[in-house]
């Protein structure tokens, strides 16, 4: 009696594992019926004759039978794990976000050695047309009793600052970055950051339950710009995806901001920068995904690299450098013709190139999509079920999106089902260099005013793929 006790305790457990893994399985929602139905068939034979076997006199079979159900449940258990992992990772990723996070600062003359509580009850200027400035300056005056002053022209707000003329400014990240670079007269150690803080923004972006939709993919630095811009055209009925790029320097119609920028400087909100695109394309634009590219060094080192593979030798002229511009604190990255392995800060570097290339940001857009490629392969090899959970962990922290999780499981599900059915085509924009009005008007920069055959062309390629 004692023994058959046992012996079923044992079936028991594997039943209990069993039934937990197909409702995991069944949770998760990315397998197709195909697949699904033999795997609850597999589970079910198994157990029961586990049961059988386990309870027969012969103890051949008992211990066969207990090999039987216990690599079952050890195996179980594991599947347990990365399907969970799995699941826990779609549920925090995509979560439909429709908000986004501006970083404002506090600056000051360096010379004056401010402390954060120097802004209380003071005079202080900021910039108009920063993004949420409403939300920024409530903040302030709630923490700290200020009295701004608003203006028109960040030239003109910056010259006040250096000047001496205004004490503290308010400004939005992405416009400290920008002004700073877009001109030598301002050298950054003269300025300090007394105070930082973030501000939420919502998105205004309306999306369609459809089979067939846009993703605006975006890769922004730590300064905010946004150096990567792709479309990406799904059709989940014909099975095919295009992906249009688009130059960082294409200079565009700001949607209603009546006045035009280039794209990376497009700093109002992801939306602004989606509506624009939607201008420029005569499409509608339902998802975005915000890739956060000082993350990409972190997500790189942690699946260990990947195969970067160059038409041509270069050396770039960005140094291997994170969170700074500044070339001089980092050695040049040469990159030889053919295959290489390549780290995440190597990564980046790579990615940020441009100016080593006769094609500029043509050949940049051809560098990223070839990096995007190599690291869902590496993460799609075997090299990683050892990493998974923090892989996992790393990826969901590189990014921001408004895709639903339900979007993500369908496409993998049918990917699965009918993954040689996909086609993946590729196309981009071209242009003509050039000189011009940047940053809402703020300072002179590189564009590239858009060859409008090259958009008519990609235009009719997405709408032919959407249809």
């Amino acid at each position: 009696m004692k023994s058959i006790i046992k012996n079923n305790i044992i079936s028991v457990i594997s039943v209990i594992i069993s039934l937990i893994t197909i409702i995991s399985i069944i949770a998760l929602n990315i397998l197709p019926n195909k697949y699904l139905i033999p795997i609850i068939i597999a589970y079910v034979l198994i157990n029961l004759i586990g049961v059988f076997l386990i309870n027969r006199k012969n103890k051949v079979l008992k211990i066969i039978s207990i090999i039987i159900l216990t690599i079952l449940s050890i195996g179980s258990l594991i599947g347990i794990y990365f399907i969970n992992s799995t699941n826990s990772f779609l549920n925090k990723s995509f979560n439909n976000k429709n908000k986004q996070l501006y970083t404002y600062y506090v600056v000051g003359l360096s010379k004056n050695n401010l402390k954060k509580e120097d802004i209380n009850k003071s005079d202080i200027g900021y910039y108009n047309n920063s993004p949420s400035i409403e939300n920024a300056l409530e903040y302030l005056d709630n923490k700290f009793d200020v009295n701004p002053s608003g203006y028109d022209d960040l030239n003109n707000l910056f010259n006040k600052l250096t000047n001496g003329e205004e004490k503290i400014i308010l400004i939005e990240k992405s416009s400290y970055n920008i002004i700073l670079n877009l001109d030598d007269k301002y050298n950054k150690d003269d300025y300090s950051i007394i105070h930082e803080f973030n501000i939420e923004k919502e998105l205004k972006i309306d999306s369609k339950e459809s089979n067939s939709f846009n993703i605006y993919i975006v890769g922004s630095d730590f300064s905010g710009m946004m150096d990567l811009n792709m479309l990406v055209t799904i059709n989940q009925d014909n099975h095919k995806v295009l992906l249009t790029s688009i130059p960082r320097d294409y200079y565009i119609d700001v949607a209603g901001y009546n006045t035009k920028d280039k794209l990376s400087f497009i700093t109002e909100g992801v939306d602004v920068s989606m509506q624009s695109l939607e201008l420029l394309f005569d499409t509608d634009i339902d998802y975005y995904l915000k890739i956060n590219t000082n993350s990409l060094v972190t997500l790189v080192d942690e699946i260990g690299g990947i195969d970067y593979c160059s038409d041509m030798e270069f050396t770039t002229t960005h140094a291997q450098v994170v969170d700074t511009y500044n070339d001089s604190k980092g050695k040049k990255l040469h990159i030889n013709k053919g295959c290489q392995h390549l780290n995440g800060v190597q990564t980046l570097t790579v990615a940020r190139e441009r100016n080593a290339f006769p094609g500029r940001d043509r050949v940049r857009q051809q560098n990223c999509q070839k990096i995007m490629i190599a690291i869902f392969k590496k993460m799609a090899s075997t090299d990683t079920i050892v990493n998974y959970n923090d892989i996992l962990n790393t990826v969901s922290n590189t990014y921001e999106t408004n895709i639903p999780k339900e979007i993500i499981t369908k496409n993998i599900k049918d990917i699965i089902n009918n993954g040689n059915k996909w086609v993946i085509e590729t196309q981009s924009v071209d242009g003509t260099d050039g000189h011009d009005k940047v940053h809402l008007n703020t300072g002179i920069d590189w564009v590239m005013y858009p060859n409008m055959n090259t958009v008519n062309t990609a235009k009719e390629k997405i709408n032919e793929t959407m249809k």
